[in-house]
């Protein structure tokens, strides 16, 4: 039995990184942006009025109800050709660009105009309301790096400097399988010492929210024969399969007997976390492999540990890992002995502190209760019992 973050490393180690391929940019949203992205333009590319006004030289605005002539007005989207002069002013709309000779906008709230004239009624400092050219971006400047996952705000960036296309990771494709002869499909109602398959769905969900490719295998009975073709099959053409259920030590816990008969290469079969000790991460061919826990939120609590990690790093990103952050624990919480704990539970931020409350749930199969969760609270193993006011180690947990 290994400590968590020396699974994690050994996954780290193994995994490798898929090829790339080019997408429009319309279809790149969660994928992992595997080039710099580099400006082509300085950003704004001239110097731009943050808000309707007059467009001014300071100095001509230094006392109050200065008195110009206005030269022109000039609206988003075009510009005014003569310069500003001494005494002179510009109307100007929010978003364009400053005339010559101009160093400031004054907004037109604080403004009379008149004809051909307008008084300034308050005076105004150099640059005042303007965004100086390229102070956001400068040309040849890298402005998202490779490794990034893509969402809207990366989007628009990316759009910015005229990235029609981004070269991605490819998806990882991934097989998804459950394992037990108590499973029936979701559409079926379980009989007597039955339960319904949840583990695939919820896995494979996770998968597609990381940006895998998914192909569900469905569920597999207990018998090795029909385990192993299965298993056979499953890996015939994937970069990762996600079987749960099966690796405990049980009569009828098979994956392990199955995957040696095909000749997988194991790297770890237990893990000392709590939920979740039963965790297989293995390698057939180019597919790797990973066994789950089946109890569901033993399942959920190891794919977002280490599997979404290792999908993650598949792709190419630079950040493989859920975030951790410390928070003051309202709860007392008695750690195990030999594994450290991650126990789900709930944030909130109350007096300016983060706190964690561990979440009243009934245990490894509870997946009403963990539904709720929002961060794993870690308990150190062997640690003394951990009382309300201690500063803990959360993990987030994506929503």
């Amino acid at each position: 039995m290994i400590a968590p973050e020396e699974a994690l490393a050994i996954i780290q180690k193994q995994i490798s990184t898929l090829d790339t391929e080019q997408v429009p940019l319309a279809e790149a949203q969660g994928r992992i942006l595997r080039e710099n992205c580099i400006a082509d333009i300085d950003l704004p590319p001239f110097a731009r009025a943050t808000m309707d006004g007059y467009a001014v030289r300071s100095e001509d605005v230094t006392n109050a109800n200065a008195k110009l002539e206005i030269i022109g007005m000039i609206a988003a989207g075009s510009h005014l050709e003569k310069p500003v002069q001494r005494g002179q002013a510009a109307k100007i709309m929010t978003g364009a660009p400053l005339p010559d000779g101009a160093d400031a906008v004054q907004k037109v709230e604080v403004t009379e105009s008149s004809g051909d004239t307008v008084v300034i009624h308050e005076p105004i400092a150099k640059g005042k309301n303007v965004t100086p050219a390229g102070s956001e971006a400068s040309k040849g400047q890298t402005v998202i790096t490779n490794g990034t996952r893509i969402t809207a705000a990366e989007i628009a960036v990316l759009a910015t400097f005229g990235y029609s296309k981004v070269t991605v990771g490819r998806r990882p494709r991934v097989a998804v399988m459950a394992t037990g002869t108590e499973l029936v499909d979701v559409t079926e109602k379980p009989g007597v010492a039955q339960i319904r398959n949840s583990n695939n769905l919820a896995v494979a969900a996770y998968a597609a929210d990381v940006g895998a490719s998914v192909t569900d295998f469905g569920r597999v009975v207990d018998d090795e024969e029909l385990l192993t073709d299965k298993l056979s099959a499953a890996l015939d053409n994937c970069d990762a399969l996600i079987i749960s259920g099966g690796v405990s030590m049980g009569d009828y816990d098979l994956v392990k007997i199955c995957l040696k008969r095909l000749g997988a290469e194991f790297f770890f079969e237990k893990v000392a976390l709590r939920p979740g000790k039963p965790l297989v991460f293995a390698k057939l061919g180019y597919t790797f492999i990973f066994g789950l826990p089946g109890n569901p939120v033993s399942t959920s609590v190891t794919f977002n540990l280490f599997v979404r990690s290792a999908l993650l790093q598949m792709m190419g990103a630079s950040d493989t890992t859920l975030p951790t952050v410390k928070a003051f624990l309202l709860d007392k919480i008695k750690p195990t002995k030999e594994r450290r704990s991650y126990l789900p539970g709930n944030l909130s931020y109350t007096n300016g502190r983060v706190e964690a409350a561990e979440l009243k749930w009934g245990g490894s199969s509870d997946l009403v209760g963990f539904r709720s969760a929002d961060c794993l609270i870690i308990a150190p193993a062997g640690a003394d019992p951990l009382k309300p006011g201690d500063l803990v180690d959360v993990v987030l947990l994506e929503r």
